[in-house]
């Protein structure tokens, strides 16, 4: 009869316990993962309109013109357009357009006004929404009257992130005085 002698190594029962406990781990984390991943989606989306606004608002100041950043579907081509609604929620999903309105219109027309800056598409899954969809502002570096209507004070574009189990959100507030602020929130 031979002599058994121990041998290094794992056990059948303790590989399977520690591929039971990474299994609960996992399950664990990924919800968490997949909500962080929204929120940070969010946040450079709003991060990234905030600063075309802010740069929007300091271009028009320095030029002494009206700039004006409006959604586009199409911002990376040749001649980009704005893409409006004449009522109802505006989408900036696609990318959105600055550039000086030599002509007043609120339009991009390649042969009167200069492109100042292009975005494009927000993340997967974000979305991106106001109540009009020109935003403009003067000389002064205040938002001009174009966003639905003059009755406004104030316009919230509201981001969201859907399809994580919990609905994300936030936003940015741009007041006719030109000052932006964000904020974080569910979304509706």
């Amino acid at each position: 009869m031979k002599n058994r002698k121990s041998q290094p190594g794992f056990t059948l029962m303790e590989l399977l316990v520690t591929i039971a406990l990474i299994a609960i781990f996992a399950a664990i984390a990924v919800p968490s993962y997949r909500a962080l991943t929204a929120d940070n989606q969010i946040v450079g989306a709003l991060n990234d309109f905030a600063n075309a606004l802010g740069a929007a608002r300091a271009e028009a100041v320095a030029r002494g013109q009206t700039v004006v950043v409006c959604p586009s579907n199409n911002p990376y081509a040749t001649s980009p357009s704005c893409n409006t609604t004449a009522n109802g929620p505006q989408e900036w999903n696609q990318g959105w357009i600055s550039f000086v309105d030599a002509n007043g219109n609120d339009q991009y027309d390649a042969s009167t006004d200069t492109i100042l800056r292009v975005h494009g598409p927000v993340g997967n899954g974000v979305t991106l929404t106001s109540p009009g969809g020109v935003i403009g502002f003067d000389r002064m570096g205040f938002a001009s009257p174009t966003f639905s209507g003059n009755s406004l004070t104030s316009l919230v574009v509201q981001a969201c992130a859907q399809g994580t189990g919990h609905v994300h959100g936030g936003s940015v507030k741009l007041v006719r005085a030109g000052s932006l602020s964000t904020s974080s929130g569910g979304c509706q």
